[in-house]
């Protein structure tokens, strides 16, 4: 049986749609592992210089990897002047997580799997060291996973996540809080437009 993507267009971080007619469409894979980000100097290379009536479009079917590579993902995206297509073929997980929800517009195939939790690892040295290392990556793992995962998962979800929960989701509940987050930034924008309205002075006009 053959199944359809499902796809979901928005205005998400980038505040981009896709081009009527696209000049051309730059494809990645980001499979298995996520590794270090000298890997991806090609990649991020292609996307900074991106045409606006580009589009690049990411599979991803990744368990996840190196969360620094990750962030600069998202910073490589946020910078393109593309549109960035974000689509799960099985699995995203973990850092790869952060990569979709970069995305201006994302597609989910049937049976993919998501999980969401903190990030993973060690510390080395002097017991003062290693416990100023920890306070601080506290607040920087804090600081980063409630930027990305803002009205995507709840206050509460985050909290649990930064106390080490694991957050297990099919393509259904990411599609549908994905759905919920766009008609919320869109009522946002609409508050601030019309508040921009609102103050504009009303100019009479000249006798």
């Amino acid at each position: 049986m053959t199944e359809e993507t499902i796809e979901i267009k928005s205005g998400s971080s980038n505040g981009k749609m896709a081009p009527k007619t696209a000049s051309t469409v730059h494809e990645f894979y980001l499979n298995g592992e996520l590794k270090e980000a000298g890997d991806y100097v090609e990649w991020f290379d292609s996307m900074r210089h991106a045409g606006e009536n580009d589009i690049i479009k990411i599979y991803i079917n990744s368990y996840g990897g190196d969360i620094y590579s990750a962030i600069q993902f998202m910073s490589v995206l946020q910078d393109t002047n593309a549109t960035v297509v974000c689509s799960v073929e099985g699995m995203c997980m973990s850092a790869a997580t952060l990569v979709f929800l970069s995305a201006d517009m994302f597609e989910v195939t049937p049976h993919s799997m998501f999980m969401f939790h903190n990030y993973s690892g060690g510390t080395i040295g002097k017991g003062g060291e290693m416990i100023d290392q920890i306070r601080h990556e506290r607040k920087w793992s804090e600081r980063l996973l409630r930027e990305v995962y803002k009205d995507f998962l709840s206050e509460a979800e985050i909290t649990s996540i930064l106390d080490n929960r694991d957050i297990w989701m099919d393509g259904e509940d990411v599609i549908t809080r994905i759905k919920l987050k766009i008609e919320k930034m869109n009522m946002e924008a609409d508050k601030v437009i019309a508040a921009e309205i609102k103050a504009t002075p009303k100019t009479k006009p000249k006798k």
